[in-house]
């Protein structure tokens, strides 16, 4: 079924979302961005709603005026499975894009109760380079051909080329392309392609299958912004006592904390490997411990070492906290929490969860770490209320 349409907004995802007039359903379609007016062809792609469905663009009858034609040649939407959907929104200026992020960050507040009035949120910092900033990236092959993962094809789409890679990373990628066809990279035979991360800390003879590399941040300048943001947190708080900090990794935080004036640092992180070799860097003041911070009963067992701690720092992956019971009767004298989101949604269940346990949002800043897609970086400090000066934000 074809219908023409325009797209009104962005989904959570950073789908461009348009109505079809003639059975009042809206269809989540890729490579469109709000005021594109167009043609649209339903596909059939699993959707357990009712209302919403899936689209294709097949023909572009009015650009939105943010429109821009991407400098990339795989983010072309007419090579269908083929196209590159990592840059998706390489299509548009980049104001719009931070003017898009900052919605998705909002709209995902607003969904879990909170009075957005109530907080002072900022434009989103943008990224010093919109090229060549990516430090590392991690590409799928069957032995044949090298990509990345088509969103929706999810078959590897081939490229020649990554304009958003840094030198270093694009040299490793040259390198791997010399190397094909190669059957030493052939997929198993339980899965469709093999793995090959590319980091610009390694040598080209490093290059491999299926060998995970230890987390990092993936802009390094706006890490950089990151880290001065937790360092002056840090220094401006006057209380900082014994500071426990989640999913620590290997330790990208972690001297940050350990130079402040806090008494000591406990840092937890699941990844044994990122564990030692933070423990390697020998930080004075800090103990790191190898803990699932997913295990439902992880506060409980944690409790003895940080009942008394006063701040916190966190930064976890996308699943955010995610476990809650027993979290505050575990941390009983928390002051201050340094919240670190790369997830809008998880972000906002848990501040939210934060919120109903007498704390406030004192600081928000958006930082976009990943120019041309949907992703926001999210620093957050929270402060618990006392009854004097407790407020509640009005839920929708």
């Amino acid at each position: 079924m074809k219908f023409t349409g325009t797209i009104t907004h962005l989904s959570q995802k950073g789908l461009g979302v348009v109505k079809n007039a003639q059975n009042n359903m809206s269809y989540f379609v890729y490579g469109t961005w709000p005021g594109d007016v167009g043609e649209f062809e339903v596909i059939d792609k699993s959707f357990n709603n009712k209302k919403f469905g899936f689209a294709k663009l097949t023909r572009l009858i009015q650009p939105s005026a943010q429109r821009q034609t991407p400098p990339c040649p795989h983010v072309d939407v007419s090579l269908a499975e083929k196209a590159c959907t990592g840059c998706p929104w390489m299509i548009a200026n980049y104001t719009s894009q931070l003017e898009q992020k900052r919605k998705r960050f909002v709209y995902a507040l607003q969904r879990a109760g909170f009075d957005i009035s109530q907080l002072d949120i900022g434009p989103v910092h943008p990224s010093p380079q919109l090229y060549g900033y990516r430090n590392r990236c991690q590409l799928k092959t069957d032995g044949e051909q090298l990509g990345f993962i088509s969103e929706d094809s999810y078959q590897i789409a081939p490229i020649s080329d990554c304009i958003v890679l840094n030198d270093a990373c694009r040299k490793l990628l040259e390198t791997a392309m010399r190397q094909l066809p190669n059957p030493a990279w052939q997929a198993s035979a339980d899965g469709k392609w093999s793995s090959i991360e590319l980091d610009d800390d390694m040598q080209s003879g490093e290059i491999c299958t299926n060998r995970k590399r230890p987390f990092k941040q993936g802009n390094p300048q706006q890490n950089d912004r990151m880290r001065a943001w937790l360092k002056e947190k840090l220094a401006h708080n006057p209380r900082l006592g014994k500071v426990v900090e989640l999913f620590c990794g290997s330790g990208n935080f972690t001297p940050i904390i350990a130079a402040s004036n806090c008494s000591e640092v406990i840092a937890y992180e699941s990844d044994d490997q990122a564990v030692q070799t933070l423990r390697a860097k020998n930080l004075d003041k800090v103990t790191v411990h190898t803990t699932d911070l997913f295990n439902p009963l992880v506060w409980r067992k944690l409790q003895k070492h940080v009942h008394d701690a006063e701040t916190l720092v966190l930064d976890p992956p996308r699943a955010g906290l995610k476990k809650h019971q027993g979290f505050f009767s575990s941390f009983a004298a928390l002051r201050t929490i340094l919240y670190i989101s790369c997830n809008p949604e998880t972000f906002a269940r848990d501040a939210w969860f934060f919120h109903q346990n007498d704390w406030t949002i004192k600081d928000i800043q958006l930082i976009d770490l990943f120019p041309h897609t949907p992703h926001i970086e999210i620093l957050a400090e929270f402060e618990k209320l006392n009854t004097t000066n407790r407020k509640y934000w009005r839920r929708h």
